[in-house]
């Protein structure tokens, strides 16, 4: 799907790219635990657009908050989370720049509600680069 300009990432996406990673990372715990929470959490970024005017980066934050919190796979919900904020950002033309040990710790702090939205938003933001053309 796209909205202005925008790529989403639909749900038979996300979930082949959550089983790709686990079986990348030779976990067994895998697949969907709740459908409906990955589907919440995928149309965070859209729902950002659309009433809060956001753009791709705060997206992307929306979209990693809500699958930290909805907790929708069996297992690897934080990698999976951050695996598919990365894949959302890239398919709109940036990657991130980060230390994997930077990550953990990100995920950690939305897990234990130190962290919302904005920090990670602004996590990003001191990340973020465009790929190039």
């Amino acid at each position: 799907m796209e909205t202005d300009g925008v790529v989403y990432l639909e749900f038979d996406e996300a979930v082949w790219l959550h089983f790709q990673l686990m079986w990348d990372w030779g976990e067994t715990r895998i697949g969907i635990d709740r459908r409906e929470l990955v589907e919440s959490a995928l149309a965070r970024p859209q729902q950002e657009a659309n009433f809060a005017k956001s753009d791709v980066v705060r997206q992307a934050a929306t979209l990693c908050f809500g699958l930290v919190k909805n907790h929708p796979w069996r297992g690897g919900n934080k990698r999976t989370a951050t695996y598919l904020m990365r894949v959302f950002l890239m398919l709109n033309g940036f990657d991130l720049d980060y230390e994997v040990e930077d990550a953990v710790e990100m995920v950690l702090a939305v897990e234990s509600d130190k962290w919302k939205v904005d920090e990670i938003e602004s996590w990003l933001r001191s990340r973020v680069r465009m790929l190039s053309a």
